[in-house]
């Protein structure tokens, strides 16, 4: 058994539809959310214009490798109907494997942790959450005391 954290994202209508799509289909591969942030409004960042996503953060337990956990993630997307057309493009549902444990990795298909983790503060404050006393490796602090050095988040705030 193996502990994840994921980040679930959706900018297409209807998008908490699309992020229970996905917890749904997670859970139907034997994913089992253990904890869950809020969602969270967050602006798109590159690719082009296009709407503002809905987020949420979990930590989930199953019995997968990081490989398995990145095939979970990719067969959500694809029960909400994710299309790769567009390069960062908008989508129903992106599922992203954020960290597994303290493992590391960088392979052509999986970087742990996920290598936007520092760059979006609504995935710092919702990983302090879901699992606060995970470190990140290269900043060597917990996921608590990242989000403590951000400051308060203010409500409705992009991430």
């Amino acid at each position: 058994m193996s502990t994840a954290a994921l980040s679930l994202g959706s900018n297409l209508p209807p998008r908490d539809h699309w992020l229970d799509v996905g917890l749904d289909a997670l859970d139907r591969a034997g994913v089992r959310i253990t904890a869950a942030g809020p969602r969270w409004h967050t602006r798109a960042i590159g690719g082009p214009a296009q709407p503002d996503y809905l987020d949420l953060v979990v930590r989930a337990e199953a019995d997968l490798d990081p490989e398995g956990w990145l095939e979970a993630a990719q067969r959500a997307e694809a029960a909400a109907g994710r299309r790769r057309l567009v390069r960062r493009g908008p989508r129903t549902l992106d599922v992203d494997v954020l960290a597994v444990g303290d493992l590391r990795r960088d392979t052509e298909r999986l970087t742990l942790p996920h290598p936007a983790v520092l760059d979006r503060p609504y995935l710092v404050r919702g990983l302090a959450l879901v699992v606060p006393s995970w470190r990140h490796p290269d900043a060597g602090r917990t996921y608590a005391e990242l989000a403590h050095e951000l400051g308060p988040d203010r409500p409705g705030s992009p991430g």
